[in-house]
């Protein structure tokens, strides 16, 4: 299963990438077109996302509350090959982005992923396959994963998506039951919309 799993990365890093399909790519609205909330949340969420982190958290920054970026006090703390990791609140999920130090580290994370892709058939049913494709954005471009885990009793359900170009990835996570209530499009309509 490991060398599996690391076998479709290794393909999936040294191959050609196709062309991407031609998109429509909607940009993002200036602060000054948003909503006074939306205007706020953009200015309290954006300082946060510096560097390789911003272009994968820009359609979000209106809609994120609580977000906290680790070296802050009570900010998430790293992950071993983790550069910068920021968690925030959306209703009943949690986005989390992190940058990586290197492209070999986001990988190590995104096999895990892929594991835990495998049990998502299970505790998940209708659960994607892993693919690797442009957000609908057009902001970056790289692999989509479905997966779950149990936690503490509970299933969560997770959405990662990465950037093939920088060591950049980010993922959604919601309790199935309570959360999603038991759906993979609650989630899927969240990516699709801020992506």
């Amino acid at each position: 299963m490991i060398f599996g799993t690391g076998g479709w990365f290794l393909g999936r890093s040294t191959a050609a990438d196709p062309a991407p399909a031609p998109t429509q790519a909607t940009p993002a609205p200036t602060a000054g077109a948003l909503p006074p909330y939306e205007q706020n949340q953009v200015a309290i969420n954006q300082p946060k996302f510096t560097g390789a982190l911003a272009p994968v958290a820009q359609g979000w920054l209106a809609q994120l509350s609580g977000c906290s970026r680790s070296g802050e006090k009570g900010g998430p703390a790293l992950n071993k090959g983790e550069k910068t990791r920021v968690r925030c609140e959306m209703d009943a999920m949690s986005v989390i982005f992190v940058e990586y130090a290197t492209v070999a580290d986001r990988d190590k994370a995104a096999v895990k992923t892929l594991g835990q892709a495998v049990d998502a058939r299970t505790l998940t049913p209708g659960a994607g396959d892993a693919t690797r494709k442009a957000t609908p954005s057009g902001r970056t471009n790289g692999n989509y994963v479905e997966y779950a885990y149990q936690a503490s009793g509970r299933t969560v359900s997770g959405i990662w998506w990465d950037d093939s170009a920088t060591p950049v990835a980010a993922y959604l996570l919601a309790y199935w039951k309570e959360g999603t209530g038991q759906k993979w499009e609650p989630m899927r309509d969240v990516w699709a919309r801020y992506a």
